[in-house]
């Protein structure tokens, strides 16, 4: 070894030396820096987190979002209580613009959308104040499916018959599927649905098909199996056709939106929105909240999907459980937040909304 590489060894030695005598001082006294996930536990022990829901009392998302809020404190660093907060109105939109604009920043409220949140910033139907993409999503416990559903006692059961016969269906808002949905089949199949708007949330859109103030509604399938199982024991309902991509899994010969339509920018139109699905059961955070929170709440979600009670609790209350990445929803979110200004051009002359 020559002088100079006996002074680099040298060196190398003592700076060793000072960084383990460094390390084994700071150890002793308890003054190591707090890594990011000791800060994350640091802010949510004791605390307790809002899961803000875009809907009333009763419905699915409520459902879901009671499920899974006992497997979240058992897997969120800190172990912060989740308490469930409904807020419907202007078919989900309002609680959209609370968490993006007024709810806390700092990873202490969360919510749950719908999965129409994305189209009603693009369509401008509702007063919205929120761009789709800027949320952060966490996953969702479900890929859902929407179906256009009506009792039988409406006597409509083909295209030809909802050409030919007006049926009345129950809808949240403007923002919503319920009302976008069946006003673009008017638009787009000739389809002769009447509206009405106004309920509050999906419990009150149910509510009103058990009283017969409506004739029947677009929702996702997999919640009328589970909050109205009688309708289907009892063969009350017919799901004239499903809002999705691929078929019901349980009715594969209902047909699809898409494939009813023949214009191709319509056609485009229910492939966006028939994709939809992976945003439902889907939950997210603001646009504010810290990195190093996100990353907490998507791993503590991570978790909960694959928490062996969760998943029997599910099975249990008859819920579909087929949990959707936050990356796949984000990604869905971004791809109609770019879509072509063209296509929502068409939908808001369909709607008759102004932009």
């Amino acid at each position: 070894m020559n002088k100079e590489e006996e002074k680099l060894s040298n060196r190398i030695r003592t700076a060793t030396r000072t960084a383990s005598a460094l390390l084994l001082t700071a150890t002793l006294c308890g003054t190591t820096a707090p890594t990011s996930a000791d800060s994350v536990a640091d802010f949510y022990r004791g605390k307790t987190v809002s899961i803000v829901i875009a809907a009333g009392p009763g419905g699915g998302h409520t459902q879901y979002s009671l499920l899974i809020a006992p497997y979240l404190k058992k897997h969120m660093p800190g172990n912060p209580t989740f308490i469930t907060q409904n807020m419907g109105g202007a078919g989900g939109t309002k609680a959209a613009n609370y968490l993006y604009n007024r709810a806390a920043q700092d990873g202490s409220a969360i919510g749950i959308l719908l999965s129409d949140t994305p189209f009603a910033s693009r369509l401008r139907t509702t007063g919205v104040k929120y761009i789709a993409d800027r949320f952060h999503y966490l996953g969702g416990a479900e890929k859902t499916r929407s179906a256009f559903v009506v009792f039988k006692s409406a006597g409509v059961s083909s295209l030809a018959d909802m050409r030919k016969k007006q049926v009345i269906m129950g809808s949240t808002g403007k923002g919503s599927q319920t009302f976008i949905l069946p006003t673009l089949a008017n638009a787009m199949l000739g389809t002769k649905f009447k509206v009405v708007k106004g309920y509050r949330g999906m419990n009150g859109v149910y509510l009103a098909m058990d009283q017969a103030e409506v004739q029947g509604f677009q929702a996702v399938w997999s919640s009328v199996a589970f909050l109205r199982p009688q309708w289907l024991k009892n063969d009350l309902v017919t799901v004239l056709f499903a809002n999705a991509l691929d078929p019901l899994p349980d009715r594969p010969r209902v047909p699809l939106f898409k494939d009813l339509i023949s214009d191709p920018m319509d056609k485009k139109i229910a492939e966006l929105i028939g994709g939809n699905g992976i945003l439902g059961r889907g939950w997210l955070a603001p646009p504010g909240v810290p990195r190093d929170r996100i990353k907490a709440l998507r791993m503590a979600y991570e978790k909960m999907f694959k928490d062996s009670g969760v998943i029997r609790d599910a099975k249990k209350r008859g819920m579909i459980w087929t949990p959707v990445a936050w990356s796949d929803q984000q990604q869905q979110a971004s791809r109609i937040t770019a879509a072509d200004e063209a296509l929502f051009k068409r939908m808001r002359a369909a709607l008759k909304v102004k932009k």
